[in-house]
This record gives C-alpha cells, sequence and structure tokens, in this order.
C-alpha cells in the first residue's frame, strides 16, 4: 500500500510510508526496512513484496535524505556534510523507532493488519546506508567524524538484523561495529559490491568491512556473498539509473536467503535454520554464491 503518511510532530514532518503485507490470516511479524542515501522507500519492490509473500508484513519509509523529497547533499563543504548526514543518520534512526511506536495507529490505517502486526517479532532491515540505520537500532553506535565521539541510539526492540549491503566504509562507521550488534544478523553482498562515499566520491569496497568485523559477534552472523553482484543489482533496487544489466539471479539468490534467514530466527523454523547453519549455499547456487558463519 503506497501514499501513506505518519505525522511525526517531534520532527516536524510527514513521514511517508508504503506497506507491504500478505494475504494470509494471523500474526505477522514486522520489518522495518531503510533505504540507501538519497533513494525512497519504494525501490526496493524485488525484496519488500517478496517478504510480503512470505509471510511478513514491510514497512518502508522514505527518509529526510531521499531526493524525491527535495534533499540535496553539501558536497562543496566537508564539516557541513559531516554535520548534514549526522542530522540525516539521527534522524532515520528516529524514523525507525517512530514507526514502531505507531503500529497501532498503522494496524488503524490498515483494517487488514488490525491486531495481527506482532510486536514481538520485528526485523531491522535495510540496504547501504539504510544498513547502516539498520544497524544503529540493532546495537551499532556511530563515529561523530567531527570529534570522534560515539553516539548510540536505546532501541532495543528488534530481534534479527537483515542488511542488503554493508555499510562499507562510510566515515560514521567505528572500529568494530558488530561489538554492540548481539541479535541474528544476515548481510547479503557481492563481489562488485562497491559505491561512491566522501565528497571526493572515493570507491569504497563494501565487501571487506563486514568479513573483518566478525571476530568479536556476539549472535550469529551469516554472510551472503554473490558473484558479480554489485551494490545496486544492476538498478534492480535503489536507483533505475546505474549501468546494467539487471541482476535478477543475484536479487533472486539474496530474496531467497533472506526469507530462510528470517524464517529460522523469527519464526523459529527448524529446517531453515539448519539449512542457515549447515546448508551448502555454494552447491545450490552452482557457485554462484557462498554463505558462512561467524
Amino acid at each position: 500500500m503506497d501514499n501513506l503518511f505518519l505525522d511525526f510532530k517531534k520532527l516536524n514532518k510527514q513521514l511517508p510510508i508504503r506497506i507491504s503485507y500478505p494475504a494470509t490470516t494471523g500474526n505477522l511479524p514486522v520489518i522495518v526496512f531503510s533505504h540507501g542515501n538519497g533513494s525512497k522507500g519504494d525501490m526496493y519492490q524485488g525484496f519488500t513484496d517478496y517478504w510480503a509473500s512470505h509471510g511478513y508484513v514491510v514497512i518502508q519509509p522514505t527518509h529526510i535524505d531521499s531526493t524525491s523529497l527535495g534533499f540535496v547533499t553539501k558536497r562543496d563543504n566537508m564539516r557541513e556534510m559531516y554535520k548534514q548526514m549526522l542530522n540525516v543518520t539521527d534522524t532515520r534512526r528516529q524514523d525507525m523507532s517512530f514507526i514502531i511506536d505507531s503500529l497501532d495507529l498503522i494496524e488503524e490505517m490498515i483494517p487488514d493488519l488490525k491486531n495481527r502486526l506482532d510486536r514481538s517479532k520485528l526485523i531491522a532491515a535495510g540496504h547501504s546506508m539504510g544498513a547502516a540505520t539498520a544497524m544503529l537500532v540493532s546495537g551499532m553506535k556511530l563515529v561523530n567524524p567531527m570529534d570522534g565521539t560515539e553516539e548510540s541510539s536505546e532501541e532495543n526492540r528488534f530481534k534479527a538484523l537483515l542488511m542488503i549491503s554493508d555499510p562499507g566504509t562510510m566515515t560514521l562507521m567505528p572500529k568494530d561495529p558488530w561489538k554492540g550488534v548481539r541479535i541474528p544478523t544476515l548481510i547479503s553482498t557481492g563481489t562488485e559490491d562497491f559505491s561512491d562515499v566522501g565528497s571526493t566520491r572515493m570507491k569504497s569496497p563494501f565487501k571487506y568491512e563486514v568479513p573483518l568485523s566478525l571476530k568479536r559477534s556476539f549472535a550469529p552472523h551469516h554472510y551472503l556473498l554473490i558473484d558479480k553482484a554489485d551494490h545496486y543489482l544492476g538498478g534492480l533496487i535503489c536507483r533505475i539509473d546505474v549501468p546494467g544489466p539487471p541482476q535478477y539471479e543475484a536479487l533472486d539468490i539474496a530474496a531467497k536467503s533472506s526469507v530462510v534467514f528470517l524464517n529460522a530466527y523469527i519464526k523459529n523454523d527448524r529446517n531453515a535454520l539448519i539449512s542457515m547453519r549447515f546448508g551448502d549455499m555454494k552447491k545450490a547456487t552452482n557457485d554462484k554464491a557462498s554463505l558462512t558463519l561467524k
């Protein structure tokens, strides 16, 4: 369901949300999905609608940094850009928590969901900068690049963390981003997963940050690496103006694997858990992907 808005009085804004949900009965786990920098909530339907078709409600906010809302990054002044992005990061964090606080209202907005949103089964999810947003509400601390201080969220209601591309080497990322994340996690990335970051638009190797950072994990962290998959899956997610061709196979692998992960840790599906921990991803995908557990 598109074109919904939540009245976020604290931030003096109307928060746009898109909601995908299954045509089933019974209680439903809830995924709150945070989009990549500059994108918007409806640019990930290959994932969000797929999750909904497998029994999950997916709430997709459009954050303040979306170009669809007129946001322009201040790239000409490094200090101003850092201040701007710290504000963006903070409002993104607040969006995620505000959505959970608003589940009663969302049930009123969509009669099909009345008394069905399961508050005990909440998942933080995101892509790229949205992955950093999801991490921030899952225990990670961010670094203020202007003074080196750490900033964190008191949010503790999410039970699993699902990331489509990790946040890479963003200046805001701490040296050990996983130290505070103590819930089951899946990171899906690819061998061509790079993105331009910073005022100089330098290439950031997203695929290297997470494996090196998983040495001190306190919960099962699964790492899905898809051969030749890039940051935007050839324009299937986040941005449609990037070079193709569309990477449909990579999307299929990532989407299916994410549902197995969710079923394992949110729905307590024993077969899904066995698949996540002991399955042979290389064999299942004809060597197109690997799945490791840290």
